[in-house]
Parts: C-alpha cells; sequence; structure tokens
C-alpha cells in the first residue's frame, strides 16, 4: 500500500510538472550549468516514425521541467544516499571532487582533428612558423585514483600518442601534470584545470621550445574568489560539494585586451564583472570569444587555437609576446591561414583538454 501512495504522489507531480511546463515560457539557457537548453523540436512524420522526435521530445522536457535545479538535487541527494557513486555525468571522487565522466570518446573527429592540424603544421613550416599542440589530460585522468573502483574511464593518453604517431609536434603534459597531482592542479567542482595547473604546463611547454619559463614567485597572486561551484556542481547541484578558490597570477595588472575585432577593448585580461554571477571562471578572458588579441611587452606575435583550458592559461604567457592572439574554432569563421598572415604570427600553439578535442567539429575548419 506505501508503494503505490509513493507511485500516485510521483505520477501526479509529474503531471503537474508537465502541465506547468505548458504555461511557463521556456527557457533559452541555464545560467547554472553554462549551456543551452533544449527547445521545442520541429514535428515531422519521418522523425516521428524513426522514434527520433520522441527522444528529442524527452530531453526537451527533461530541460524545460519546471523546478529543474530542484529536483536535480532532490535526485542527486537520494542517489547518494542509496550508496551511487554516480549521477548526471559525474562520479562522486575522494576529496569532495567532483569528477566528469568520460567513457568514450568521437574516434572519427579525432581521427579528423588530428589530420587537420598535422596539414596546418606542415602548411606552417613551409613559412618558418613552429606550430605545437598541448592536449591536456582532465582530471578523470590524472586524478584517476580518485575514481570511484572500477569506475569506466577514457583512455586519454591513448589520445596523445596517436597525436605523436602521426606527427604532430605535441607538448605532452601527462607526467608533468601528474607530478603534481596531490597539489591544487583541478577545480573540485568544474572541469577546468585551476591556475596552478596551468602554470605546470606553461612550464613545460616554455621547456620544450628550449627555452626557460618565468618563476612562479615572479607573478603575482590574487585571488578572485573563494565561492567557486562549476560545471561539474552544475549538473548534480550537490548542496554538500565544496567551493572552489579562483586564483589569477600576473606580472602586470593592464594589458590592453581587443576581443572580436574591436567589438569589446579593454584594460585587463580579467572580467571581473562575472565574480558577482553563476560564471566565475569567465573572469579569464571574457569567457569564449572568438577572437581575442592581448598586448604584451615581449617579442614576437603568438597564436593560441582554443578551448577554455587556455583561457587562464595565457595569463602566463601573455608578458613574453607583443601580442598573443588567441582563436576559439568553435566560433571562429574566418580562414586561420589568412588570420596567421596577416597578423604578422610567428608561433602557434593549439590547446585543448582531450575530451573538448575529440568533439570539437570546428578544428578541421583549421586548414581554410
Amino acid at each position: 500500500m506505501r508503494n503505490k501512495v509513493i507511485t500516485i504522489v510521483f505520477c501526479l507531480l509529474l503531471v503537474a510538472g508537465i502541465g506547468a511546463s505548458i504555461l511557463v515560457p521556456d527557457k533559452y539557457y541555464s545560467e547554472s550549468e553554462k549551456r543551452t537548453l533544449k527547445q521545442f523540436p520541429t514535428i515531422s512524420l519521418a522523425d516521428i516514425r524513426s522514434g527520433k522526435f520522441g527522444d528529442e521530445i524527452e530531453n526537451y522536457l527533461a530541460d524545460q521541467f519546471p523546478g529543474r535545479d530542484g529536483w536535480v538535487t532532490i535526485k542527486t541527494i537520494a542517489e547518494r544516499a542509496s550508496g551511487k557513486k554516480e549521477s548526471g555525468g559525474v562520479y562522486f571522487a575522494d576529496d569532495g571532487y567532483l569528477i566528469e565522466i568520460n567513457k568514450t570518446f568521437n574516434n572519427k573527429q579525432t581521427v579528423a582533428n588530428i589530420t587537420a592540424l598535422k596539414q596546418l603544421q606542415d602548411a606552417l613550416e613551409k613559412k618558418n612558423i613552429t606550430l605545437r599542440v598541448m592536449l591536456v589530460p582532465t582530471a578523470s585522468d590524472i586524478l584517476a585514483e580518485k575514481l570511484p573502483k572500477y569506475a569506466p574511464n577514457a583512455d586519454q593518453q591513448a589520445i596523445i600518442d596517436y597525436a605523436k604517431n602521426q606527427g604532430l609536434n605535441v607538448v605532452d603534459v601527462t607526467d608533468v601534470l601528474t607530478g603534481h597531482k596531490d597539489e591544487y592542479i583541478f577545480y573540485k567542482t568544474d572541469h577546468h584545470w585551476t591556475s596552478l595547473g596551468a602554470y605546470y604546463a606553461y612550464a613545460a611547454w616554455m621547456q620544450a621550445k628550449g627555452e626557460t619559463p618565468t618563476p612562479l614567485s615572479d607573478f603575482i597572486k590574487e585571488m578572485l574568489c573563494d565561492n567557486f561551484r562549476g560545471t561539474t556542481y552544475s549538473k548534480v547541484n550537490y548542496p554538500f560539494a565544496p567551493y572552489d578558490i579562483i586564483d589569477a597570477y600576473y606580472k602586470a595588472a593592464h594589458h590592453m585586451v581587443d576581443y572580436n575585432g574591436g567589438n569589446y577593448v579593454t584594460d585587463s585580461i580579467y572580467e571581473r564583472k562575472y565574480l558577482d554571477g553563476s560564471d566565475q571562471y569567465a573572469a579569464f578572458l571574457n569567457s569564449n570569444q572568438a577572437t581575442t588579441v592581448v598586448s604584451g611587452g615581449g617579442n614576437g606575435k603568438l597564436l593560441i587555437l582554443k578551448d577554455s583550458y587556455a583561457n587562464c592559461s595565457a595569463q602566463f604567457c601573455v608578458d613574453d609576446y607583443e601580442e598573443t592572439h588567441l582563436i576559439d574554432m568553435r566560433f571562429f569563421r574566418g580562414s586561420v591561414q589568412d588570420y596567421i598572415e596577416q597578423n604578422g604570427i610567428t608561433e602557434v600553439l593549439t590547446l585543448y583538454n582531450i575530451p573538448n578535442f575529440t568533439g570539437d567539429t570546428g578544428i578541421t575548419r583549421c586548414t581554410k
């Protein structure tokens, strides 16, 4: 009888939620999850027959369900109470870490991306421009020992090894990150590395070039916030998760920064307005922009083809170059080779975390 009552109550709540979703306007973007939400799908007879429409409706209702964040919290607490070690695509790992699950990668896209970068590397070599590639293992790889026992976990080193075997000039940072795995190099509630993790990779990149990295002690360290909860937290809304600290490291407090060809020009690589919002990591280089140019006091012009891992990495090298350019291929629609020529680029670094790299369809456009 008790189970029947629980089932009836759950069904009533579900019906009420679906009814409310009809009356409440759809949301386009989730601030807590930092992603666009599924909109009502286009109806077609072919999709109905194939079952695609049913799948899309299911995803739509899941995204647009009223009070969704609260329901996610309740679901997560219930799953934790039952002993589950994963929820919403996130592992509950040791020491309070919420680590994004990476069970498999898109091998076809990975091959296409590596092939495109090799073509770009070969084309730039003819112009005496060096391209290096840094594919960064994420917390699920470097902190694998913190994952639940027997947790499925994709082999990220295999991606790096394949890139090397295809002739890419790879800066492998696996060993240096593993050597510092007991330090605060990954956030506990976000999929990004911390500024400290990014520094160790910067140092490895400089050494790969035969240059001496600037010691960490030469940078001014500033805590930007101590109440950060990031993307992995937002997937589970687990109220007992810890707060993270975001630190900045810089030698010069001010740099001229140009976003998207003069669309927005400012005097700092840190957009502090984000620190009062829900996407605090966006304080690094104003989140993800198609193009960014930072003026520095060094020599040469560096281009970084990147995802958001480079946003906090750039703070360590912007003073080493006259200009540091960053292109996010998810948003940039121009020709990379034309951009390099028109802007006098002297060196190129491709910097991605491995899961993002294996799924980014924009990288194949870098040969244009």
